[in-house]
């Protein structure tokens, strides 16, 4: 009798343990979010590649973690883009996520908002930067004039 309760609970902890490891791996690959209407994966020449670069770098870096390594993609915009486009164009994709802080356009350079999967086990996160030039006439207008960019990165059990 002592023999097949020992049996038993090892059964059941064997098999929990099978069940977690199975939803660590699987849980919530990256979200695969589509870049809005115009943009392209092939960036213009120009002198912005620093600021762009170290920006992707910072979005991967934020994201990544004990889960994996996040999706980080890179667009050149239209120059007429706008902030609500992007950011709403990103957000209808997002059925029942949660957004992070306030994303509302700050009229800066570069103005980013993340939303998170309000999951019990191991969220995603989705975020973007949007990057335009500066104001035209300004001390750093001359780096990328007329190119507007956005960094789209999504991971699996980031943090907000």
């Amino acid at each position: 009798m002592r023999g097949s309760l020992a049996t038993a609970g090892a059964i059941l902890v064997l098999g929990a343990a099978v069940a977690a490891g199975v939803r660590w791996t699987a849980a919530g690959g990256p979200v695969p979010i589509a870049a809005p209407a115009g943009a392209s994966t092939v960036l213009p020449e120009g002198e912005y590649t620093m600021v762009v670069d170290n920006r992707t770098s910072e979005v991967f870096t934020d994201l990544r973690n004990d889960r994996g390594v996040p999706e980080v993609e890179t667009y050149a915009m239209p120059p007429a883009t706008t902030w609500d486009e992007v950011r709403s164009g990103v957000a209808g994709q997002l059925d029942g996520w949660k957004q992070v802080g306030d994303c509302a356009d700050s009229g800066e350079r570069r103005t980013q908002c993340s939303w998170w999967e309000p999951t019990r086990w191991w969220p995603r996160l989705v975020r973007i930067v949007f990057l335009r030039p500066a104001d035209p006439g300004g001390a750093n207008s001359y780096v990328w004039p007329d190119n507007t960019f956005l960094v789209i990165g999504s991971a699996r059990g980031a943090s907000r």
